[in-house]
């Protein structure tokens, strides 16, 4: 990212206090499925993940074998399945199939890129529940996600993004490589801020959802150049519960990275 203008992820961090939100914007599906400048770097990575560990990152089930079929369609390719898309495709992606009860499923997709979690752990389960272990999430949003979700037009894609905070610049931080390295002492050349850009389409025969997620690094000493976003993530991280900064691995280090932050 080029931080000498004023970068996307400067408005991801509100003057306001900490709090989980499903913000979305319009979004590009199609922009945001293409090859990006980086692009080289992250399939090699996408390669070694499939090639080391597919059953940690790659997953098809039977009930999927339709919303894959349209999925594979609306890349652009004339056949092939989940690992078709995951060797065509930079970001990571869900497919999300719909349950009469208002859920959407994750039944299918390539996770080789994930920020802490375990995706293998996650087939069968709703969006909001993919994020189970975040305290506070699923009372707050989970019946909103799941009506945002069902009211999806298929011709409209929507666009949203997290962050977290990380010791690595490494995209695959599953936690059975434990390279997330959030450790004392603080060196601000070595940590970075991992944001997730996602986008959210419905297909259009199926009725199933695609959850594309990419995440990009951000090194901590180049957000501390823009003092908006500085200042907007130094409230969030003081802000935040004990619980969520447990689960966002910032704990460690929360004290050192607010000192820094202000300083």
């Amino acid at each position: 990212m080029n931080t000498s203008q004023q970068p996307d992820w400067e408005g991801l961090f509100p003057d306001s206090d900490f709090s989980f939100s499903f913000g979305v914007r319009p979004g590009d599906a199609h922009e945001f499925f293409s090859g990006s400048a980086t692009g080289d770097s992250v399939m090699q990575q996408r390669h070694q993940a499939l090639r080391e560990a597919p059953s940690c990152h790659l997953f098809e089930t039977p009930e999927a074998t339709q919303a894959v079929a349209e999925s594979v369609r609306w890349a652009g390719l004339t056949e092939g399945g989940c690992l078709q898309l995951a060797l065509h495709w930079e970001p990571d992606f869900l497919i999300l199939l719909p349950e009469p009860e208002g859920q959407f499923l994750f039944r299918a997709g390539a996770v080789c890129f994930p920020s802490s979690w375990c995706p293998e752990d996650k087939i069968g389960l709703p969006l909001h529940a993919i994020h189970s272990p975040v305290p506070t999430l699923n009372e707050n949003l989970g019946k909103r996600i799941d009506k945002f979700l069902t009211r999806l037009s298929p011709d409209k894609s929507w666009q949203r993004f997290n962050w977290g905070i990380s010791g690595s610049p490494v995209l695959n931080q599953h936690p059975r490589l434990n390279n997330r390295n959030l450790i004392k002492p603080l060196d601000p050349h070595n940590i970075w801020m991992r944001i997730e850009d996602q986008i959210l389409l419905r297909l259009p025969e199926t009725g199933a959802v695609i959850f594309g997620i990419r995440p990009v690094n951000v090194r901590l000493v180049d957000i501390k150049q823009h003092p908006k976003a500085c200042a907007g993530l130094y409230r969030a991280i003081r802000t935040m519960p004990d619980n969520i900064a447990d689960y966002k691995s910032i704990s460690p280090i929360r004290a050192e990275l607010m000192e820094y932050l202000m300083s």
